[in-house]
């Protein structure tokens, strides 16, 4: 019965934790609220993701941005993730077969974006929900400063808390703890149009790291409108299904 009881525990407590977050979320919203009233402006997009073992992720979102003065904003943000990958896993007699895993998953994110004088930043915050009580919690935040009117660095950093059942289907249910930093250029090729090559360094807490890299083109015709398609290379110095070559794009309006 204890047992019972303390799983029963577990289960809500996890619950009010993601009560808790969103909560935080509009008591922030409401405390700004005032200073902000004078700029909402709305922001959305689609973005696509996929490659080796048919991974692929479409990722709809929604968001909000209050503007908190000329050169500070807050955005609330809304993701939906729709997974969806190929993998080997037990076929109930010793051997293994190959499956289909499909997974939603809800990410609440806040974000807090300053630009001034060449540079800008951002600092985020998200919680995430979805199949399987698949749970995370991310933090991230980058810099971007203008060298000139055709080159940029960026420098980013990334860390998430998640359960794994996302990545790892079939195996002992654990949460696990991945690092990752972003080194990044801006060209400017001819105008609104930005060729980005990117260097990611990552580890997790199960002493697995990884390098990869990704290539792409931004192209914004207008401020509030942006399209990107990338090409990464994922790899890392552990066998994993997801090491390969990946593709995305999107199209996303920020008003």
């Amino acid at each position: 019965m204890k047992n019972k009881d303390l799983a029963s525990f577990k289960k809500t407590e996890k619950k009010w934790r993601g009560y808790l977050l969103c909560g935080l979320l509009i008591i922030g919203l409401a405390a700004i609220w005032g200073e902000a009233a004078a700029e909402v402006k709305p922001q959305f997009g689609l973005e696509g993701y996929g490659g080796s073992n048919k991974l692929f992720i479409l990722s709809p979102w929604v968001g909000v941005r209050f503007g908190l003065g000329s050169e500070v904003s807050f955005i609330l943000r809304y993701n939906y993730h729709n997974f969806r990958y190929d993998y080997y896993g037990s076929d109930g007699l010793g051997g293994s077969v190959l499956k289909t895993m499909k997974a939603d998953v809800s990410r609440t994110s806040g974000t807090l974006y300053f630009s001034k004088k060449g540079l800008s930043g951002y600092v985020n915050l998200s919680y995430l929900i979805g199949s399987d009580g698949y749970r995370g919690f991310l933090a991230d935040s980058g810099l971007e400063y203008k060298f000139s009117d055709h080159i940029a660095g960026l420098w980013s950093v990334y860390s998430i808390r998640e359960k794994s059942v996302l990545w790892h289907p079939e195996e002992t249910v654990r949460w696990i703890n991945t690092y990752s930093m972003r080194f990044g250029m801006k060209f400017w090729l001819v105008k609104n149009l930005a060729f980005n090559p990117n260097l990611y360094l990552m580890k997790n807490s199960e002493e697995v790291e990884g390098v990869s890299y990704s290539v792409g083109l931004v192209y914004s015709p207008n401020w509030w409108v942006a399209i990107h398609a990338y090409y990464f290379r994922y790899g890392e110095t552990a066998f994993y299904v997801f090491r390969g070559n990946y593709f995305s794009c999107g199209l996303n309006f920020y008003f």
